[in-house]
């Protein structure tokens, strides 16, 4: 990262975060709508579409840290991580319209393996887009702060990508009921994903555009480091060597395992939001989305300003710690005594509570780029792109096992072709799911992110360490190879 700015202008840093829009639209509209889509309107059976989600997540999550090295093994005339990003968002507004206009398939078989090679085109893509864009974060600046405020950055986009994925198919499904138009429902989804796919396309060559000055071509690169080249054996072996070394990372593990958990919370509560407030709280789709998922979207951004407040005085462990376990005893206790047909006590609880307490979030991304300093000092390689591929596939691995989880329970309280239950049972069963199943996620996370031994104080420190061991290979001629840092550099 020599020559790399440490303070970025402001453009720089909203316009690197822009491309969270499109990406994030997407994938809550896939959480949200997907399965219910498919089961409801599509006509596949729970269990059978939670199936195809898991196996295509699962695919997904192990094409993260391939992606990862590639990306960081890129020399191009355009830069290193910039193709990436237009390419993969160009096929990821294809794949994703293809997902939500499914042919007439006779059987359950047929719908089976058309969900499961479109949400694996959809995630792929996704990949191709997101991974190099999250590693681009460490190579835009060195600065602590300025890291908190670029995640900062792409959370406000990423919560606005949330409304618009969120809100964006109910009121097409609105306007389509209105208008009389035949299928509404599917009619809707399609729309709604084609739009979002040329939002996709337009907000990440915003991205592409903003960071030209930063993600630079290879002829402008300094090429004082040893770059090698390999057989694609000598690669794979490479990737499989750099992967074992990055899981191994006595700061990273924690904060990995802790967001694993969390995330398979997050899974469950967005693939059940849309039943839970039907069945348990008698909303109807419009209700839950402009009045309850609206809402907790946007007091999550008023609260991106307090949680980089918070990060610059007290540091990013406990606050993050605080964050998380506070949300987690929130959704075990609230969501159940919700009252029915309250709105007013869902906006409140859910939307305010919740989206203020979530925003947390950002101090864990946050803490991915800290790591990576922590792994440059102890090895002398930057290796940000495969420990964010390591980071998206350990996520994506949680979200499969939560959508598989999601469509099994899904048919065992009783929402199914096949299945009969009184709505009362169905309602409590939901209930549980949705606050205490998901809440205890939360929880859990927050106590295994204690183990986690990155403070501020041990981070300030490996950043003198680094800047000194960077001073003094800048003064040493010759390439620079990678291996053990300096004595000094102990942490």
């Amino acid at each position: 990262m020599k020559g790399t700015p440490n303070i970025l202008a402001r453009y720089t840093k909203a316009g690197y975060g822009i491309a969270e829009l499109g990406m994030s639209a997407v994938e809550v509209m896939l959480q949200i709508y997907l399965l219910v889509f498919y089961t409801s309107v599509v006509g596949l059976a729970p269990q059978w579409a939670g199936l195809a989600l898991a196996l295509a997540v699962g695919w997904d999550a192990i094409t993260d840290p391939v992606m990862g090295m590639i990306t960081d093994n890129t020399h191009s005339r355009w830069g290193k991580r910039r193709p990436y990003i237009a390419v993969g968002s160009i096929f990821l507004a294809v794949a994703v319209y293809m997902l939500f206009t499914p042919p007439e398939l006779a059987g359950q078989w047929g719908l089976f393996f058309y969900l499961l090679v479109t949400y694996i085109m959809v995630n792929t893509s996704m990949t191709v887009l997101s991974v190099p864009h999250a590693a681009m974060a460490r190579d835009l600046t060195f600065d602590r702060h300025e890291r908190t405020e670029l995640f900062a950055w792409r959370l406000f986009f990423r919560n606005l990508g949330f409304l618009l994925g969120t809100l964006l198919p109910g009121l097409i499904l609105v306007v389509a009921l209105e208008w009389g138009i035949e299928h509404a429902g599917q009619v809707s989804r399609q729309e709604a994903a084609r739009l979002l796919g040329i939002i996709v396309v337009i907000s990440a060559f915003i991205t592409v555009y903003a960071v030209r000055r930063i993600d630079l071509p290879v002829d402008t690169l300094d090429r004082s480091a040893e770059t090698s080249q390999y057989t694609i054996w000598q690669w794979d072996r490479e990737m499989v060597v750099a992967l074992s070394e990055v899981l191994q990372n006595r700061f990273f593990v924690p904060l990995l395992i802790a967001y694993v958990i969390a995330a398979i919370g997050r899974t469950l509560n967005a693939s059940l939001a849309l039943k839970f407030y039907e069945l348990r709280l008698g909303f109807t789709e419009f209700q839950t989305v402009a009045y309850v998922l609206a809402p907790f979207m946007l007091f999550l951004s008023l609260g991106i300003a307090g949680w980089v407040w918070i990060s610059h005085h007290f540091g990013k462990k406990w606050p993050a710690f605080w964050g998380a376990l506070t949300l987690g005893f929130l959704t075990v206790f609230t969501y159940p005594l919700l009252p029915y047909g309250q709105v007013w006590a869902a906006v409140f609880f859910a939307s305010f509570l919740g989206g203020l307490v979530v925003g947390a979030i950002i101090l864990f991304d946050s803490l991915v780029a800290d790591i990576v300093d922590y792994d440059e000092l102890k090895t002398g390689k930057q290796r940000e792109g495969i420990y964010f591929g390591a980071w998206t596939m350990a996520t994506k691995l949680a979200r499969a096992l939560g959508l598989a989880a999601t469509g099994m329970l899904l048919s065992l309280i009783g929402i199914g072709p096949d299945t009969v239950v009184s709505a009362e049972v169905t309602s409590f069963r939901i209930a549980m799911l949705f606050g205490p199943a998901v809440g205890s996620c939360f929880i859990l996370a927050a106590l295994v992110f204690l183990a986690m031994p990155l403070t501020d104080k041990k981070h300030r420190q490996v950043q003198r360490l680094l800047e000194a061991k960077r001073r003094r290979t800048e003064r040493t001629p010759g390439p620079v190879s990678g291996g053990s840092a300096a004595p000094d550099s102990h942490v």
